[in-house]
């Protein structure tokens, strides 16, 4: 029987995507040199508020998993399909970002004697999702649909409620473990491989990530007392949300106050998701976000319709959109200066996702190559 449509989840999507694309605006805009200690502290503390946007994508795909499937899985069919939607589009943007940033660096040279060498490096960032500084989401994400049976051994709809929120208790204990022992710098090893491979990819180790996906299944498996429990608890994390964003801007205000260079580096640091603090700040985030979403699904307005055009595109424009922003943060930076670094911010912003989203809608009405670029939409 076919699941009814949980319209929440493509105005959640569209909000994470917007939430990513200011984040790299930001990342780019101030970046400038010369900005004042104030306008840096203004801009990093503001990460805090959007730093959600990937563990709401974890969380997303947690929700949509465990809400379809709850029934029998065709473990063979259910990877074919994901291969075909996620995988092989994120392969794709792969070669064009490596095409691209070679292109643009002149590091590629097209011979024969170096061919070899230009596909073992082309396996190399396809593994570990370095083509582009955006697609190690990807390389985190995908482990998620390969072990979901295993996640489904542990939480399931014929479980009673306490086990399945004990099995959510015991992730969240072990991601609060893992950032704790990263924040201490007790993950390391001694082992050169371990070095270069594990140690130095912690941040895309979906181990790091699983309690979102976990807090997601369960959330699928009980998506109307979800409802009613976020109705009830939205403004209690609003006060809390507003408590840790004054110890955000406390901490980030100390460090612009002793440093002189290097400012906006150092004080993004603070809101890094995976530290306690953020871990606190982006919980509560996810719940005033998932409130706003389902205020929203209740009515109709331009609003609601623009975050779903671009919660049902977000993928393919997530791809898609680091290219596009490498031009609308140069214009923003070389040619709007007159509109200072929050106004280049906004105009970055809004142009990046619009042409993204013109690009992917555009490629996805190609026949025979949409899908495998875009996935299906």
């Amino acid at each position: 029987m076919r699941k009814e449509r949980l319209p929440e989840i493509e105005l959640l999507r569209g909000m994470a995507f917007w939430a990513v694309v200011l984040q790299h605006v930001i990342a780019g805009v101030f970046y400038q040199p010369g900005l004042s200690g104030q306008t840096v502290l203004a801009g990093t503390t503001f990460l805090g508020l959007i730093r959600f946007a990937v563990p709401l994508f974890v969380f997303i795909t947690g929700v949509v998993l465990f809400y379809n499937y709850d029934g029998k899985l065709n473990y063979g069919s259910f990877l074919w399909k994901r291969f075909r939607q996620i995988v092989v589009p994120y392969l794709a943007w792969t070669v064009i970002y490596y095409i691209w940033m070679s292109v643009r660096s002149g590091g590629i040279v097209m011979s024969l004697s170096s061919l070899w060498n230009e596909l073992v490096e082309l396996l190399r960032v396809s593994l570990t999702g370095q083509a582009s500084y955006h697609l190690w989401f990807m390389v985190m994400i995908i482990p998620f649909y390969l072990l979901f049976p295993l996640f489904r051994l542990m939480l399931g709809k014929e479980k009673k409620l306490w086990v399945n929120l004990a099995v959510g208790v015991v992730f969240l204990g072990l991601a609060l473990g893992l950032v704790y022992a990263l924040s201490k710098g007790w993950i390391t090893s001694d082992n050169a491989f371990l070095n270069t491979t594990v140690i130095r990819y912690l941040d895309r180790n979906f181990l790091f990530w699983m309690f979102y996906f976990v807090m997601g299944g369960l959330v699928g498996l009980y998506y109307k007392q979800w409802k009613m429990i976020v109705s009830r608890i939205w403004w209690l994390c609003l006060i809390g949300l507003g408590v840790f964003m004054y110890i955000i801007y406390t901490r980030i205000e100390a460090l612009t106050q002793s440093l002189t260079s290097d400012l906006y580096i150092y004080s993004s640091y603070v809101t890094a998701p995976l530290n306690l603090l953020m871990m606190g700040t982006i919980l509560v985030s996810m719940v005033l976000v998932f409130a706003a979403a389902e205020r929203l699904a209740e009515h109709t307005s331009w609003l609601t319709s623009l975050l779903t055009t671009f919660g049902r595109y977000s993928f393919g424009a997530y791809l898609i959109h680091a290219m596009v922003l490498s031009s609308t943060n140069y214009l923003a930076i070389s040619y709007l200066g007159v509109l200072g670094v929050y106004g280049q911010t906004v105009v970055s912003f809004v142009l990046c996702a619009a042409v993204s989203l013109g690009v992917c809608v555009g490629l996805s009405k190609v026949k025979g190559v949409g899908e495998g670029l875009v996935g299906r939409v």
